[in-house]
């Protein structure tokens, strides 16, 4: 038996408004056509490494998997010989399949999760749960699970032939503790009856925790994301609840714009640019979580930095928000998955924050309000706002 599920319906466009304002001592040039697409030139599509997990906007498409259109998931339901499968897989299905209808949403309905049960039964694997390395196991180890797996849906039957990608999902209780996404290596891919494996999720008990979103999140790792949390000390202290990369429990899960356009959901026409000095630009933006708009006025401050401004509404995927406003955070492609490569700008201003809310994730703008980094050479100023829209002036000195 195969399971599908259907499309939510995605809220219509809203129209946004251009501002540019003339300042005496300021050029105010046309905004540059940003391309988020491998190879790019344009100054505010910083590059990163390419084939690695960064928030570049040159991503290695033969290495990860491009996130536009329908992709096909096969997804199997694992247990072992000390874990037999606890339940009925359909339940394990519909833990996670909500996931689709999320990135559809977030995805202004580009991407479309297809996932299909290969086989409606649980298929053993030929070793112990705590023998492939979980929480942490190495990438040989991932691999061996990985194939193990494959190999047991192949052997009972399934047709792993025509899939994208393929969810393992382990039974509960088993020690299998994480999910965690898998890449194969380009030049050595595993081969299971005559199909290539090339990305996989592998989820462990921890998705009865987080749910959908923990699909949502790993998948974002197969089309090239990186981790937005701090792998040491606080793990929240560089987006906190600000996209779902960061911290899948957080009150505004939305991707931030700028990934939404390394992802090509955002495109280059909304994107407003200023590179060259001495330089500015309003725009105004419509909140990232519509469709349609204005989506980031960006200022390039290196060959790997940027400053990006965004709006965000209390609305679908960000229904829950802890503060609305504009959000402004830094980029730096060259940084490492969990590390830091976006940080949120904290607003010294914001109100205290209510039950569930961290100070960061007040960190939302209002309009009256400046934030500069004299040392970048950067200023942004809220104009105005409305339900819908949020006027800002980017300035680079």
């Amino acid at each position: 038996m195969r399971f599908s599920i259907r499309r939510t319906r995605r809220p219509l466009a809203l129209p946004p408004l251009l501002a540019f304002v003339m300042l005496a001592v300021l050029a105010v040039v046309p905004a540059e056509r940003a391309q988020a697409v491998n190879g790019s030139t344009s100054p505010c599509a910083l590059r990163g490494r390419g084939n690695a997990v960064d928030e570049g906007q040159n991503t290695d498409y033969t290495q990860f998997l491009n996130p536009l259109g329908t992709k096909k998931i096969g997804v199997v339901y694992v247990d072992f010989p000390d874990m037999a499968g606890a339940g009925d897989v359909a339940d394990y299905y519909n833990l996670l399949s909500p996931a689709a209808n999320w990135v559809w949403d977030a995805s202004y309905g580009k991407t479309w999760l297809n996932m299909r049960t290969t086989l409606n039964r649980w298929v053993r694997m030929p070793s112990a749960s705590g023998t492939y390395g979980f929480p942490s196991p190495t990438y040989q180890q991932h691999s061996r699970y990985v194939t193990d797996a494959l190999k047991a849906a192949a052997g009972g039957g399934a047709d792993l032939s025509g899939y994208d990608m393929f969810y393992i999902v382990s039974t509960a209780h088993s020690q299998v503790s994480r999910s965690t996404a898998w890449f194969g290596t380009p030049s050595a891919l595993p081969v299971v009856n005559g199909t290539r494996i090339r990305w996989a999720v592998t989820f462990g008990t921890d998705m009865w925790h987080w749910g959908h979103k923990v699909a949502a999140h790993e998948t974002a790792h197969a089309f090239g994301a990186p981790d937005l949390y701090a792998f040491s000390g606080d793990s929240h202290q560089y987006t906190s609840g600000w996209d779902l990369m960061g911290y899948l429990g957080g009150r505004a899960p939305q991707y931030f714009g700028w990934t939404s356009w390394k992802f090509g959901w955002t495109t280059d026409e909304q994107v407003v640019c200023v590179w060259q000095p001495r330089t500015q630009n309003t725009a105004t933006l419509n909140g990232v979580e519509y469709t349609g708009g204005t989506k980031l006025l960006v200022v390039q401050t290196g060959p790997t930095t940027a400053y990006v401004a965004e709006a965000r509404r209390k609305v679908y995927n960000d229904s829950d928000l802890c503060s609305s406003g504009v959000l402004i955070y830094k980029v730096d492609t060259s940084v490492a998955s969990g590390q830091g490569p976006i940080r949120v700008v904290p607003n010294p201003n914001a109100a205290a924050p209510p039950s569930g809310c961290g100070t960061l994730d007040m960190a939302a703008w209002q309009p009256g309000q400046t934030f500069v980094d004299r040392a970048a050479n950067v200023e942004f100023t809220v104009r105005s706002a409305d339900a819908y829209n949020s006027t800002v002036n980017a300035i680079k000195w």
